[in-house]
């Protein structure tokens, strides 16, 4: 089923910082085939989910990174064309009437606020800082050693450690002491999110919002399958591998440069393909999980190129779906 085009606006003010989300949330609740939940984080930020349309196809994107904020610019464009907001309304109007028919979406254009809210700087573009302290900015400077990385782990405790010089925006605080990342326990609101709202809409596809860096390369997209690919089913992997080369393909028409194939990511490393096939490997056996990755902090890919690379890994799903 083709898709009517969609049309993207001449100029762009992009909503990305907690506040703006908030307000624009704010702005268009109320309309017609919109629903909004909220889910509230420990610091006092709430996450927002925005559904459109009734459809039998149900499709749920997320962005989950504080520290990567092209998604949560991605998915508040997207959700102005789908509310009919502005001159957005008039601009695709036929394309938000074709989503609403056949479509089930829910944006999570921020599952971290609260990190988010933390950032140095609205969008990661290269020009301001470079990449070893964006690394810092992310998951924390050590408290032992200036400049040194804190070390990545899916969740831990203020007191049980030594306490960070700078605690990374990745990680969401659950309680006064404990911090997670979002995408690696179930404990997260971006998980609390996603298993509240599944529980009634069954999602057909999950696709994550993610950037990298893309050090020593010259790519600026990838595409990354579950850590546990080869061990689901043939019907699922061929699904998730479908859809992967969907979006790689529509990246390469537009002129953009993914690697030449979806990936499998942390083949070589045990410790953390075993820790996402926990969390999620069980989501994945019945549901297909893409990971989207457009590059970050580096001027080859300016903050239009991130937003709108992010916007057609939705499209693409859009139409593969359909």
């Amino acid at each position: 089923m083709k898709a009517p085009a969609y049309a993207w606006p001449d100029r762009v003010e992009y909503c990305v910082w907690p506040d703006a989300v908030e307000a624009l949330v704010a702005d268009l609740e109320g309309t017609p085939g919109l629903r909004v939940d909220e889910f509230p984080q420990y610091n006092g930020r709430s996450v927002y989910a925005l559904t459109f349309g009734r459809g039998e196809k149900r499709l749920f994107i997320s962005r989950p990174h504080a520290h990567e904020p092209a998604g949560a610019a991605a998915c508040m464009e997207l959700a102005k064309a789908l509310a009919g907001w502005r001159d957005y309304g008039v601009r695709n109007a036929a394309w938000r009437a074709w989503v609403l028919a056949h479509f089930s979406i829910t944006l999570v254009p921020d599952a971290n606020p609260g990190g988010s809210a933390r950032a140095p700087v609205e969008f990661w573009d290269g020009t301001e800082i470079a990449n070893e302290q964006f690394f810092l900015w992310m998951f924390g400077e050590s408290g032992e050693q200036k400049g040194a990385r804190f070390p990545r782990v899916d969740a831990w405790d203020m007191r049980e450690v030594v306490a960070p010089a700078l605690i990374g925006i990745a990680y969401e605080q659950l309680e006064e002491f404990l911090y997670v990342e979002p995408n690696r326990d179930y404990r997260s609101t971006f998980f609390r999110s996603f298993f509240t709202l599944d529980e009634a809409a069954t999602y057909d596809v999950w696709l994550d919002l993610h950037q990298t860096e893309f050090l020593s390369s010259d790519r600026n997209t990838a595409l990354f399958l579950p850590t546990c690919q080869e061990e689901l089913s043939l019907g699922m992997q061929t699904e998730h591998l479908s859809l992967a080369e969907e979006i790689m393909a529509c990246w390469r028409q537009a002129g953009a440069r993914p690697r030449e194939r979806a990936e499998i990511p942390y083949r070589n490393n045990d410790v953390q393909r075993n820790l996402l096939n926990a969390v999620w490997r069980p989501i994945c056996e019945r549901m297909v999980h893409i990971v989207t990755e457009v590059q970050n902090n580096n001027p080859a890919t300016p903050v239009e190129d991130q937003v709108r690379l992010q916007i057609m890994a939705v499209l693409a799903t859009l139409e593969w779906m359909a």
